[in-house]
């Protein structure tokens, strides 16, 4: 790459990752202005290894291609690509960072569609972070989760959070404080003796149910507002969860962290009827009854990914329960990497 006239000019394809996650505690609570109604607001999650990547490359013209998808979208302006609900991102991200010459982005996800895993989040870190490498912009991670946040925002024309955004720019486990004027990230310990969590403890189920956050959060989002109160007494419940969820895992205490997942999941059920659904009660009995200790759904739940913690022993009989009652496994280990470039 050298300098052109407008900063960077790309000659080369530049390829950047980041991960999802899985919400421990706290989610919803990263939603402005979400954490400024509750006493203290924080969240919890845990990168995990099914990463998105985007590859920016010179073109001719704008270009936006995903093969998992049969996408491929060209055109002379990245606005072409405001309606197309699989393009929109690159459409909005590129517009924000101005290439100076047309590019051509291609992405992939490993992450199931409506995953609840956080993965269009995590896509948009990758597509940012490879644009921003390109541009030469020089944001910092902590800037570009707020370019990627309102991204979406505009996309979605509803409040969205940032939990997903900094764990794909961070990685690792963390408690994120939603503090002023500035979130704050505290890294956790998280490897058991060396030991995965994910692999000894944890199962990430996929229900087949693509989630969208947009309707059970806005479900959610319009009690809090409206000030009722078993909504405001719920999501303070939650808020607590991730401090408890924090402390659980400073004390290497996994009978702990299960009783918060517990805890975060009932008061989070019982904030909207979207929350839950008859395949995510169905499946969480299953693994339940096989030994998992507690069963939450990822994100906003409404479908997706549900994650459920059991004892290592009684693990492989609630990796075999969910798979009898109907769920998808997922494989995925713990990811200490945030948004980073690949390799060429």
């Amino acid at each position: 790459m050298g300098y052109g006239r407008r900063g960077y000019v790309l000659s080369e394809s530049v390829t950047f990752s980041a991960p999802t996650r899985i919400d421990l505690a706290g989610g919803t609570v990263d939603i402005w202005p979400v954490g400024l109604l509750v006493p203290r607001a924080a969240t919890v999650n845990a990168a995990i290894s099914l990463r998105a990547q985007a590859t920016v490359s010179p073109g001719r013209r704008f270009r936006v291609v995903n093969h998992q998808r049969g996408l491929d979208l060209s055109s002379t302006s990245p606005e072409a690509f405001f309606h197309d609900p699989f393009a929109s991102l690159a459409g909005r991200l590129l517009e924000f960072f101005k290439p100076p010459d047309p590019v051509e982005i291609q992405f992939e996800t490993t992450a199931p569609p409506g995953s609840g895993l956080g993965g269009s989040s995590s896509l948009g870190m990758a597509i940012a972070g490879a644009l921003n490498e390109v541009t030469g912009a020089g944001w910092t991670i902590r800037q570009l989760v707020r370019i990627v946040m309102d991204a979406e925002v505009r996309i979605l024309r509803t409040a969205t959070g940032s939990q997903d955004q900094f764990a794909a720019g961070l990685g690792g486990t963390r408690v994120h404080h939603w503090v002023s004027p500035e979130p704050r990230s505290e890294p956790l310990p998280w490897l058991d003796d060396s030991a995965d969590p994910l692999e000894e403890r944890f199962v990430l189920v996929y229900t087949g149910e693509a989630h969208s956050s947009a309707d059970p959060n806005g479900s959610v989002l319009e009690r809090i507002f409206a000030g009722e109160p078993a909504a405001v007494r719920g999501i303070e419940v939650i808020a607590e969860a991730a401090y408890g969820m924090r402390a659980a895992l400073l004390g290497r205490d996994w009978d702990a962290v299960s009783e918060t997942l517990d805890v975060e999941w009932r008061a989070r059920r019982a904030l909207s009827e979207m929350v839950t659904t008859a395949t995510i009660e169905r499946l969480s009995d299953a693994m339940r009854q096989a030994g998992a200790r507690a069963v939450k759904a990822c994100g906003a739940g409404g479908g997706g990914t549900m994650i459920a913690i059991a004892p290592p022993e009684d693990r492989p009989a609630v990796v075999a329960a969910a798979r009898a009652a109907g769920g998808q496994i997922l494989k995925a280990a713990s990811d200490p990497a945030g948004l980073r470039r690949e390799p060429s």
